[in-house]
């Protein structure tokens, strides 16, 4: 019997099937949150492109200021507004908060250290430094400087400052497109009663839902009885150029109404993957059936979990163009756990605070563990207890 290749042996000959299909496309930027950049953003302006003024107060001479001192309020400057002239000596302008700070000033006081006079104020403060309570021109950026990144995923924060910089239309990466099929005589319809030997179809959403969340466009989903010459119609459909990435659940293990498996090397997908060590998810398959990537996931859901985060996203990185290494993180555990003799585990779990709890499970059918969890933790292969502070890898989901 062949040896299973390792998670990272399986994952190099994965990435190897995986070219780039993305191309870009423009968008308005406020329909871009969760797509990927495909240019850098950069200022166009020093930023703020003035000094600015950090609180409502009364813009000053930081010299001429001590405790006690009264000034004449020569004027006042509001948020869009400007202070040209140039002030006498003890004199102040008031100032509200996002103002430019007039040029012959150079700190400001705010209200609370004053007796907040309109005409005259007096400071009730002892010496202050200049630059006080001033944002100053272009200590945020320079123009020219780049302030989103090439390939980021764009969130409301980068949305808030590329329109900062005059970008109302966007280059994004265009989405991989997916189709999903699920299989199973036992398995029904979600709206459908199940009877005491079949279970509702919870495979579809979920992978349909953990690809859209990975930046793709799903085009079609679809349930499968077990029906060997129905699957082979089917799959030969989903390979005819429509998608950059076929996604199939269950029907790859052994058993004699596997029909996926037998069903690739029938329509003649190049198979890379087919097994690896690892719990749960052993049975997963990759491969490629012209410009098509296909990825069989296993049945039980909560290999299906794991397996689209550990294959399919690396996948589905590698399909637009951007680095397909996952962000794994070092993460301690929160209270003892038991791994895998044989082999790596990926386990969900919890990361809260730093630290990593692996909840108790009962196998890759248990579904409902994974409710509260929000990622992967990564155990490696030991016969010993892993003890509560162990170092284990962490991969927050890609939709957490």
């Amino acid at each position: 019997m062949n040896k299973l290749p390792t998670y990272a042996q399986a994952l190099k000959a994965t990435l190897s099937l995986v070219q780039q299909t993305s191309v870009t496309e423009r968008m308005p930027l406020t329909s871009s949150v969760g797509r990927i950049v495909a240019e850098e953003i950069v200022a166009d302006r020093d930023l703020p492109p003035f000094n600015r003024s950090q609180m409502d107060g009364y813009a000053v001479r930081a010299i001429e200021v001590q405790n006690g001192t009264s000034m004449q309020v020569v004027g006042e400057v509001s948020a869009g507004t400007t202070f040209n002239e140039m002030a006498d000596e003890n004199t102040c302008v008031a100032i509200a908060t996002g103002a430019p700070v007039p040029s012959c000033f150079d700190a400001v006081v705010q209200h609370e250290l004053t007796d907040n006079g309109e005409d005259r104020v007096v400071f009730n403060c002892g010496t202050i430094n200049p630059g006080k309570s001033i944002h100053p021109c272009g200590v945020d950026a320079k123009a020219g400087d780049v302030l989103i990144g090439k390939h980021t995923e764009l969130f409301p924060q980068h949305i808030g400052i590329a329109a900062s910089v005059g970008v109302s239309e966007i280059e994004v990466l265009s989405k991989p497109k997916v189709i999903v099929l699920t299989s199973g005589d036992e398995v029904v319809d979600t709206n459908t009663k199940p009877l005491a030997h079949q279970i509702r179809n919870s495979n579809n959403p979920m992978i349909e839902t953990a690809f859209a969340s990975m930046g793709c466009e799903v085009i079609e989903t679809h349930h499968l009885n077990d029906d060997f010459d129905a699957t082979c119609s089917e799959v030969i459909s989903a390979l005819d150029g429509r998608c950059d990435l076929l996604v199939t659940v269950g029907g790859i293990s052994a058993g004699k109404r596997d029909y996926f498996s037998t069903s690739f090397e029938h329509v003649g997908v190049e198979i890379s993957v087919k097994g690896v060590a690892i719990q749960p998810g052993k049975p997963v398959i990759v491969g490629k059936k012209s410009a098509t990537v296909v990825l069989g996931l296993p049945g039980n859901p909560v290999s299906a979990l794991a397996c689209s985060c550990i294959f399919g996203w690396p996948i589905v990185r590698g399909l637009q163009g951007v680095s397909a290494t996952l962000p794994w993180q070092e993460m301690s555990l929160l209270k003892e756990t038991t791994p895998n003799p044989a082999r790596l585990v990926f386990r969900p779990c919890i990361m809260r605070d730093g630290k990593v709890a692996v909840p108790t499970w009962h196998g890759s059918g248990d579904f409902a563990h994974t409710a509260e969890t929000n990622g992967l933790s990564q155990l490696p292969q030991s016969e010993s207890k892993l003890q509560e502070g162990a170092q284990v890898l962490f991969l927050r989901y890609p939709w957490c």
